[in-house]
């Protein structure tokens, strides 16, 4: 495939190597992607972009609408330096200046008069606005049974037939004997259309409005000043014969999925405007000019007052206006005269609905057992760790279990937290298909974006580094700049695992204990770590919060398929690992107050095994063990007797008991040998 540029920065040779030969399997998305970015940082508009580049992908196997997704993905980030490449053709034009993106005013605007209406303007608007053989849809208003004026299905002929028509019967408003209303569909239709399934050509959007979002009533001269400060490409303005003007704007999108985000954009731009959402469809009707309505009595005409205004075309407007897609600059009055609500707490002191979550452990320390029972938790309500959770919709997307391997984790937690209800999770199983985050996020936001999740995890995220790497804080900040658009885009919350550094965690911050690059300690809205405990299968958490109060360190101990919080255990006691050749740290001793109960007893229990305790004397062992142990010493013990010595050896500052779920066993007991 030949390729040539003129007026352009060159392209680096990678990039003309990728379209002339292609990419490997398994790299074509990271490849199309890279490209992509290089077309958007010499200049080139999107739509030129694919043009060029839609015909290498498909040829290395991608469908349209993947390639199409990755391209507009490369195109919503900043340009940067064009990349050096070869030298450039003779006469070539320095590269363009990036345009820098303008606000819509904030202010009201100067009005504008209006232009005098155009003369044969129902002919004129055919001509601008449809080709020859396209279906125009022509439908004259009526009264239903209630009284109201609506718009007919309408007749459908081509601009041909309409022109011949109107020349015949001398103007549109002799072809209909209507005076309530003469409308026109925006766009060209099939025959006999009427839905938005007809629309046969997505190329106009209908801007009206005649009130602000406070509901007061805009003039139709500050509407024309608005229509003309936007830049927009508009094919044609019309007077509607009452209090607003219609503005068709060319998007010419190339379907309906493209068309919906262009109009969209249009929406942003008009903000604070009263525009009317039902407009959104591509196959509304708007007034036809030169047709007839009834307003308080009198009858009035509706007139083209404009052709082309504005750009010349929606690729340039976009450019020059919108290319960046960030929000708008607010005044800080304007920022707080409207207080903005704290999104629901998912966890409650944890984490808020649009937030990011790291949670980092040592690798096989079950974090995936760990962000499924988050997940079964939050999908249903139920208490986690300890915390409270807010019921929402969950998506778990798994990049490294096998199918039936996250079935068996699943269902062992829910028989155990005795949960049956699925309805609220979703999973992707994308093990064998992970790739580069900023090829893989567009792709996710195109499936959720309608779904409403509360909750999204990514498990792990090192699945989603493609050529990056850990270590390097560039790099990282990209992939969490990623993480957080899926967050704001989705609205949902998303939590992804990440892995410890090797070594010794004991003398490190709990936040750099992460692996890789600083920037995950730095990122996240929230910070979850669990470093092993002293006591074998016990966690220390530590939570660092951005926007909530902090969390005191505890412990978790493993349950057999969750982790379950122990309020006693000592979250200081970080387990140290020892140097090869070194002396192994001793284990720290009890301490208590000479003549209490732990004094006194503490060594009958120190070596007790693992026994379950119960409020009621009658149905705890480990009550009964303590007042049978201190009657066979010769000392009179009562019940009250030796649930007061129980209190006294499970208190933390004392340490001789310790409470494994769902038992308290003496310090000292070992179960490879008994007691130590």
């Amino acid at each position: 495939m030949s390729f040539r540029y003129h007026s352009r920065p060159p392209l680096p040779p990678r990039t003309l190597d990728y379209l002339a030969r292609g990419a490997a399997e398994g790299q074509r998305n990271a490849e199309l992607f890279d490209a992509a970015c290089q077309f958007r940082d010499a200049g080139f508009r999107a739509e030129e972009a694919e043009q060029q580049l839609l015909a290498r992908a498909t040829l290395d196997g991608l469908s349209e609408a993947e390639a199409r997704s990755a391209i507009r993905s490369a195109f919503t980030h900043g340009a940067r330096e064009p990349a050096v490449g070869h030298a450039a053709e003779p006469g070539a034009l320095p590269p363009p200046k990036r345009v820098s993106a303008v606000q819509p005013p904030k202010a009201p605007l100067a009005p504008v008069s209006l232009p005098s209406p155009i003369e044969g303007g129902f002919t004129k608007l055919l001509d601008a606005c449809f080709a020859a053989e396209e279906f125009v849809a022509i439908a004259p208003a009526r009264e239903d049974e209630a009284g109201d004026v609506v718009p007919t299905r309408g007749v459908t002929m081509t601009r041909e037939e309409w022109k011949q028509r109107i020349v015949a019967r001398g103007g549109i408003e002799k072809c209909f004997s209507t005076t309530l209303g003469l409308f026109v569909r925006i766009n060209p239709m099939a025959k006999n259309g009427a839905k938005n399934e007809h629309v046969t050509s997505f190329r106009h959007a209908l801007v009206e409005f005649d009130r602000d979002d406070g509901g007061t009533q805009i003039p139709k001269e500050q509407q024309h000043a608005a229509i003309l400060a936007s830049g927009l490409p508009v094919s044609a303005v019309i007077d509607s014969g009452n209090k607003s003007l219609h503005a068709w704007v060319r998007v010419d999108a190339p379907d309906a999925a493209e068309y919906r985000r262009r109009v969209d954009i249009i929406w942003d731009w008009f903000e604070g405007r009263c525009l009317d959402r039902q407009n959104k469809n591509p196959s509304r009707l708007s007034r036809c000019p030169e047709g007839r309505r009834t307003v308080e009595g009198e009858v009035r005409m509706q007139q083209l007052l404009a052709l082309h205004v504005g750009a010349k075309s929606w690729s340039e407007w976009e450019a020059a206006h919108a290319a960046d897609g960030l929000p708008k600059i607010i005044g800080g009055a304007e920022f707080m005269a409207v207080p903005k609500p704290e999104p629901p707490q998912l966890i409650t002191g944890v984490l808020h609905q649009g937030s990011k979550m790291i949670l980092g452990g040592a690798s096989k320390s079950r974090k995936s057992w760990t962000l499924i029972d988050m997940m079964l938790s939050v999908s249903t309500g139920v208490t986690w760790w300890g915390f409270a959770t807010q019921r929402g919709r969950v998506l778990y997307i798994n990049f490294e279990l096998p199918d039936f391997a996250f079935q068996h984790r699943l269902q062992a937690i829910a028989r155990h937290k005795g949960i049956t209800d699925f309805t609220g999770i979703d999973l992707w199983n994308l093990r064998g298909f992970a790739t580069d985050f900023s090829v893989l996020i567009p792709k996710i936001l195109a499936r959720v974006k309608d779904e409403r999740y509360a909750l999204i995890v990514l498990d792990p995220v090192y699945k989603g580094l493609g050529k990056r790497d850990e270590n390097k804080a560039g790099d990282i900040a990209s992939l969490c700049n990623e993480i957080e658009q899926l967050a704001v885009q989705s609205g949902a919350a998303v939590v992804f695992g990440a892995h410890y550094s090797k070594g010794n965690q004991a003398g490190k911050d709990a936040i750099d204990r992460i692996g890789g690059s600083g920037v995950f300690a730095r990122d996240p809205d929230v910070i979850l770590t669990m470093t092993p405990h002293e006591d074998d299968n016990a966690y220390v958490v530590d939570l660092t919060l951005r926007a909530l109060p902090q969390v005191p360190s505890f412990v978790v101990r493993w349950a057999g398929c969750i982790f379950q919080r122990d309020q006693h255990a000592d979250a200081t006691r970080v387990k140290t690992i020892a140097k090869p050749g070194g002396k192994k740290k001793p284990e720290p001793q009890a301490h208590y107050r000479r003549g209490s109960h732990a004094d006194r007893y503490g060594a009958m229990f120190e070596q007790m095994p693992p026994m379950a305790n119960h409020a009621e004397m009658e149905h705890s062992d480990v009550l009964h063990h303590i007042l049978r142990t201190i009657e066979a010493s010769g000392e009179s013990c009562t019940p009250v007797k030796a649930k007061n010595v129980f209190d006294s050896l499970r208190h933390k500052s004392c340490g001789i008991m310790v409470f494994e779920m769902p038992c308290w066993r003496g310090r000292k007991y070992r179960p490879e040998g008994g007691a130590q």
